[in-house]
């Protein structure tokens, strides 16, 4: 892994941590290991994930493993981002209201192509959309 794309990795983190709405219902995954798939995505069209071994079948065991340790798959599921674009795009949690959550999807302003992987813990009665920062409409 290399320095650049650990750095990067942490401001995703933290800048998520910051926009936190301190609601239960929904959180980033903290992980020691980094996500990783092969499966390319939309970010407009995440993934979710209701059980291990849909999480296995997706990011691997050791992700499964770290992610079943943090989170009851019986309550909750794992919202999985997955998408291409500038190794500064950020994605985060923008509110939580009336049973939606809704995530923020900011464009880096870079040329260097990345591939991202973002995934939070989300109750699975509550439903989620994602809001383009550079959308006048939104």
């Amino acid at each position: 892994m290399t320095i650049q794309k650990m750095i990067m990795e942490f401001v995703v983190i933290i800048f998520s941590l910051t926009l936190f709405t301190g609601d239960e219902r929904v959180r980033p995954l903290q992980l020691k290991v980094s996500l990783h798939s092969e499966i390319r995505g939309d970010i407009f069209k995440p993934r979710f994930l209701e059980s291990v071994e849909d999480v296995v079948n997706l990011l691997g065991r050791q992700s499964a493993v770290a992610i079943d340790q943090q989170m009851q798959f019986e309550t909750h599921g794992v919202l999985v981002f997955q998408w291409s674009g500038s190794g500064r795009d950020a994605l985060a949690i923008k509110t939580v209201h009336d049973g939606v959550v809704t995530f923020q999807y900011t464009r880096g302003r870079t040329r260097d192509l990345r591939q991202h992987v973002q995934a939070f813990v989300l109750d699975k009665r509550i439903g989620w959309n994602v809001t383009d920062a550079d959308d006048p409409d939104e």
